[in-house]
């Protein structure tokens, strides 16, 4: 597969780190936690730089970053600012094992996290979790996802799409038209072209699908699968056409309903936020409303204001 990773940039000097390992530590010191310094310092710095704070507080205090903050915070504000400040792959790869580990499978926990893999984060993603675990992480993924459910049968191809598709974007679009007619839906067909063409002949193949059949193939897929399956290929086929929009839909669907998907939310803030953030989130967003307004009306206090601060909105 070839999927590639959201270009990051910034990067700060040793010294500057020292000082912001600092600060942190002041933050967490006597009565009371400094929660407004903790997210300032995670909503200005991406997770490379947070990497080296949390490796700067280490060689400077002799403590763990993460051990301090979970005995100074509690609760969806603990989960977000420490995952934050972890390594990001290695979060990922902690997240993939509490998704697949003991009798039962966080299903939609585990779809949002594989579909999301650029193929950079899978090469790194999938060394931790090799060092944390001891095992292969497609092999742990593949013997958990049994049995011949749509949605898993797309998460086990998508591991091992190869970019390779030789249809062209018209044949392609006539195909899934096909496979959508009738009584029953040719999943297959979906799983071979979500799976295995580049995200650019992916979208020549929605601009042909749209333009042919005077709808996009997205409503197609909401039409066509429900529940966990469409949440999955609905993921698949927004990444491809921008992971923008697959981020966008996951804030959606962790605020979306009565109830807030805090451990969905926080963990596409730790792992996106820093690609996607102030204009670029909200615009992607707008289909489905107003991000910060949002996130105010789901969420209240400090972890309301540390998840505006890390999507840079107000």
């Amino acid at each position: 597969m070839f999927r590639p990773s959201p270009q990051l940039s910034g990067s700060r000097g040793e010294a500057e780190v020292s000082v912001l390992a600092g600060e942190i530590r002041k933050a967490l010191k006597g009565a009371g936690t400094d929660e407004e310094k903790l997210i300032h310092i995670a909503s200005t710095h991406n997770f490379v730089e947070r990497a080296l704070i949390y490796k700067a507080f280490s060689a400077q205090f002799g403590l763990n970053l993460d051990k301090e903050l979970k005995r100074e915070l509690a609760g969806n504000i603990e989960n977000l600012i420490v995952g934050v400040y972890m390594d990001r792959h290695e979060f990922w790869a902690q997240q993939i094992h509490e998704a697949i580990k003991g009798a039962g499978t966080d299903e939609k926990k585990l779809i949002a996290l594989v579909i999301m893999m650029s193929d950079d984060d899978t090469q790194k993603v999938s060394a931790f979790y090799r060092s944390l675990y001891n095992k292969d992480m497609f092999a742990a993924i593949d013997s958990d996802v049994s049995g011949s459910a749509d949605w898993a049968r797309l998460v086990k191809a998508w591991m091992k799409g190869q970019n390779n598709a030789s249809m062209s974007a018209e044949v392609a679009a006539d195909s899934l038209h096909k496979a959508a007619q009738g009584n029953g839906t040719d999943e297959d067909v979906f799983i071979s072209i979500l799976c295995n063409m580049s995200a650019q002949n992916f979208r020549d193949v929605t601009a042909v699908y749209q333009k042919k059949f005077g709808k996009t193939l997205r409503e197609t897929i909401v039409k066509e699968f429900t529940g966990k399956s469409e949440f999955a290929y609905l993921l698949c086929h927004d990444y491809l056409v921008n992971p923008a929009e697959a981020v966008a839909s996951l804030l959606k669907q962790s605020m979306k309903g009565a109830g807030t998907n805090d451990e969905l939310l926080v963990n596409t803030t730790v792992l996106f936020s820093d690609y996607f953030r102030g204009a670029a989130i909200a615009t992607s967003y707008k289909k489905f409303g107003d991000l910060a307004k949002d996130i105010k009306v789901d969420l209240t206090g400090k972890y309301e204001t540390a998840m505006l601060a890390m999507w840079g909105l107000k």
